[in-house]
């Protein structure tokens, strides 16, 4: 059996969580967000295991993938070199002569990762099966943005794999990668300076065309690494612009998350209310580098910044790739169907290679008794706000009193049961609410494979 770690939603005032720009100065965000890096930089080489894949498909490389996985790695450690020999040159090397080899290197650097570019928009190649399950839905828009190291090829294998896997037709927005050293430096960028990436502005004009049409009632987000940091930064800019029943309709589930906060704020002003998105969940493994430094980290070290969600996290699990190590031991292709009779939603069971050896992984993760992070729990529930206006009486501090109510996927909170809008949803009530509970019972992207839909 699967071993779950689950971490609840934040719970409590809405003004015990702020986002960590408000706190920090820019400058001190980045020195601490490398100080973070090097400490996980330990993790570094699980990220690549274990190797190997069940999807048959990706089996048979095409020439694309494997050209743009050779020009990863050789991206990888030319920056490496480079890292390494920057403060020698730049001591050493007269400036002009200095600032001419950094633009050659530059230069050098977007010319071999050129070949692994493509258009910023993507649309999924799908089956027959497929395209028939995706026009039960039309209302529905899945879209997914893709994580670190990851080119044109590696996007459309993606999406094709969340196409077949969910019954939709997804499309994918291309972070473009130059390098791993590279896109660190573009996510430590993006988490400290807020700074507007041109995957960013992509993701945000596509979400919020779809958000804004009347004809469409759902939309889904996937993201995976740093898409996670993108798609928080598109939420704050959503969240800026559209109405609470627009926000409504959009749900977001993250792989490997390196965003260091995540926004929800309360969909109206009532002392109980809904939150403007109403499902986020998060899936880490716990040795993956980039969700140490990224989601794992904020919701256990940053007990009073704003990350919203529920978070699943696969103990003793290793790993970043997005089909090997997370696709695949989570939410597998389907081999046969179940149905299960809490649901009635259909479930997709793997068929693993070795016959004789076969685990039915996915029944094993979903069918799993969650472990609560009680000691995260009852550590965020304690802390205290740094903000200066809780450490006087004042009508902010008073009106801050507002909660939100979290949306444990259909299942009722306390306070919704008994209807009592002042109720307190403390750690204690919080953990008692998910104890006992297994997976499926709390996630809900698994009810979508195969084209099922949530009985919401």
């Amino acid at each position: 059996m699967a071993n779950v770690l689950f971490i609840p939603p934040q719970m409590g005032p809405i003004t015990k969580y702020a986002g960590r720009y408000i706190r920090s100065g820019p400058l001190w965000l980045m020195f601490k967000d490398l100080c973070i890096l090097i400490t996980v930089l330990p993790y570094l080489p699980l990220m690549f295991f274990p190797m190997g894949t069940t999807d048959k498909r990706k089996k048979g490389l095409r020439f694309q993938s494997i050209r743009d996985s050779v020009i990863q790695v050789v991206l990888s450690v030319l920056e490496l070199v480079l890292s390494i020999l920057f403060l020698p040159a730049l001591v050493s090397l007269p400036g002009i002569l200095f600032l001419a080899l950094a633009i050659a290197c530059v230069l050098l650097i977007g010319l071999l990762a050129w070949p692994t570019q493509g258009p910023r928009v993507v649309e999924a190649t799908i089956d027959e099966r497929t395209l028939r399950r995706s026009q039960q839905h039309p209302g529905e828009r899945w879209v997914f943005v893709n994580g670190v190291c990851t080119g044109s090829s590696g996007l459309q294998q993606n999406i094709d794999r969340l196409s077949l896997l969910f019954g939709r037709k997804v499309l994918g927005i291309h972070n473009q990668s130059y390098g791993l050293i590279s896109d660190l430096l573009e996510c430590i960028v993006q988490r400290c300076l807020s700074y507007s990436t041109e995957d960013v502005r992509v993701a945000c004009e596509v979400l919020r065309d779809y958000l804004v049409d009347e004809e469409v009632k759902k939309v889904v987000l996937v993201a995976h690494s740093q898409g996670g940091i993108i798609v928080s930064m598109v939420v704050d800019y959503l969240l800026a612009e559209l109405s609470g029943e627009m926000m409504g309709k959009l749900e977001i589930y993250t792989f490997g998350s390196a965003a260091a906060q995540f926004n929800n704020p309360p969909r109206t002003s009532t002392t109980q209310s809904s939150p403007s998105i109403p499902h986020i969940e998060h899936y880490a493994n716990e040795y993956d580098m980039v969700p140490r430094w990224g989601v794992l980290y904020a919701i256990r070290s940053l007990l009073t910044d704003r990350y919203a969600g529920e978070v699943f996290v696969r103990t003793g699990a290793t790993g970043h790739m997005f089909v090997e190590h997370y696709l695949d031991p989570i939410f597998p292709l389907p081999g046969h169907q179940s149905k299960d009779k809490s649901t009635g939603s259909a479930r997709a069971r793997r068929v693993n290679a070795d016959a004789d050896h076969g685990v039915d992984v996915a029944e094993d993760y979903l069918d799993a008794i969650v472990d609560v992070d009680t000691d995260t729990e009852k550590r965020r529930a304690g802390a205290e706000p740094k903000s200066v206006v809780h450490k006087h009486e004042s009508t902010v501090h008073k009106m801050g009193e507002q909660r939100i109510a979290p949306e444990m996927n259909g299942l009722a909170t306390p306070a919704a049961e008994n209807g009592d809008a002042n109720a307190t949803i403390d750690a204690r009530a919080n953990l008692t609410f998910v104890k006992g509970k297994k997976v499926k019972e709390l996630s809900r992207l698994w009810k979508y494979l195969d084209g099922a839909v949530p009985l919401d």
